[in-house]
């Protein structure tokens, strides 16, 4: 595909005079939600109202609920309210839950309750079934050749109820609640894979056979003419990042380290984001499992930071989330261990320590009381239990100079 040309990202990445300066971020562990022993093993967490970039609302659930879609290894979906209020979904009796995607409700405005908002939930599973609550119910029920890898909504607002589904076996497809747009196979091509030197781990070696969808997104990216143009990002397991546009693959970028998390926003100053400041998704930031955090813009990727763990899973809220006005986006990155980084501007602001290894994370928007946090699934061996497990509500209050 022919690139837009534009001048590299400069070396700082910020235009730090016109924001406001971090001094850093308070991380607080505010509330523990106990889920009832009858759910099981919680292996998946999706929090609405979303935070993450190009879906926040600021003020969303003042006065009301944030509502957790969480899904266990023995098959059962719930909706854990703010309150703990907790109701279990039309359960089919499917294998554990291995993705979760909380939305918008799609159903009609005379259906929604203000008192209980009930969010769509797109669930992925074991078997390679993916299917789509409305109001609590299954609404549509589809099939990947194997087990649910990732789950992301598509920031097109042209396609507002559609997402993004990825599977083990490198399939990648772009669905809405009534049928599949496209589908698509993830695949190097004639490029050739990472070589693994002579006498590395053979283990190594198998993984960049792993034809596994680690990650996927939905991006804006400027095509030849200047125009933006929406793109699937996914992240194969063999070491390589692909966008799609439709389903047809029109860039490929080999990796040194396959990559674990990809996630969209805009996290350093660029043409694109100064040109299109109300823009949220013209930048992806994407991790690997050597903790190396990387920006993607115009097809390009440039250093952002390293952390000290493997990456899991990577969240972006927006600055206006904490200042009220646009800028680079925050990052919360999870790792593989207990620990919690925040980034802002190519810099850590902030760790966190839990006391365990979080089985599931997720960020909320906007929790009640609260504000802006992080959502941390404490598996229920760790809890002490014998069957239950706990959400931890740590808040995010950024400190200032001045």
């Amino acid at each position: 595909m022919a690139q837009a040309k534009r001048p590299r990202l400069s070396s700082n990445g910020s235009d730090a005079s016109s924001l406001p300066l971090f001094c850093g971020f308070e991380l607080t562990e505010k509330k523990v939600i106990s889920l009832p022993a009858s759910l099981g093993p919680v292996s998946a967490v999706s929090a609405w109202p979303t935070g993450k970039a190009g879906h926040f609302t600021a003020g969303s659930t003042a006065d009301k609920h944030a509502v957790f879609a969480v899904g266990t290894s023995h098959g059962c979906i719930a909706l854990v309210y703010s309150d703990e209020y907790t109701v279990v979904l039309e359960n089919s009796g499917s294998s554990a839950v291995l993705q979760l995607l909380a939305k918008d409700s799609s159903a009609p405005a005379s259906a929604i309750s203000d008192a209980k908002p009930v969010p769509d939930v797109v669930a992925g599973d074991a078997d390679g079934q993916v299917l789509v609550y409305v109001l609590g119910r299954v609404f549509s029920r589809n099939t990947l050749p194997a087990p649910i890898s990732t789950l992301s909504a598509d920031l097109n607002p042209n396609m507002p109820s559609s997402f993004s589904v990825g599977d083990m076996s490198g399939t990648i497809a772009s669905c809405h609640a009534q049928d599949t747009l496209w589908r698509a196979q993830l695949d190097m091509g004639s490029q050739a894979l990472p070589v693994v030197p002579g006498g590395a781990d053979q283990r190594a070696a198998a993984r960049l056979l792993d034809p596994t969808v680690n990650s996927a997104c939905s991006v804006w990216l400027s095509d030849n003419h200047g125009l933006l143009t929406s793109y699937v990002l996914a992240a194969s397991a063999r070491g390589f990042i692909q966008l799609l546009s439709r389903g047809i693959p029109v860039h490929t970028i080999p990796l040194s380290t396959p990559c674990t998390s990809v996630c969209p926003g805009v996290f350093v100053a660029s043409d694109i984001s100064r040109e299109l400041p109300g823009s949220s998704y013209t930048q992806a930031i994407v991790g690997d499992g050597s903790g190396q955090l990387l920006v993607l813009d115009n097809f390009e990727l440039v250093p952002y930071a390293q952390v000290e763990y493997p990456i899991a899973r990577i969240f972006s809220l927006p600055l206006r989330a904490f200042v009220g006005h646009d800028g680079p986006d925050v990052v919360v990155c999870a790792t593989l261990s207990d620990t919690i980084y925040v980034l802002h501007q190519r810099k850590i602001v902030a760790t966190y320590s839990a006391a365990f290894w979080p089985s599931a994370v997720d960020i909320v928007a906007d929790f009640p009381g609260i504000g802006p946090a992080i959502v941390l699934v404490e598996p229920e061996a760790l809890a002490g239990k014998s069957s239950s497990s706990s959400l931890h509500i740590i808040s995010l209050r950024p400190l200032l100079d001045g």
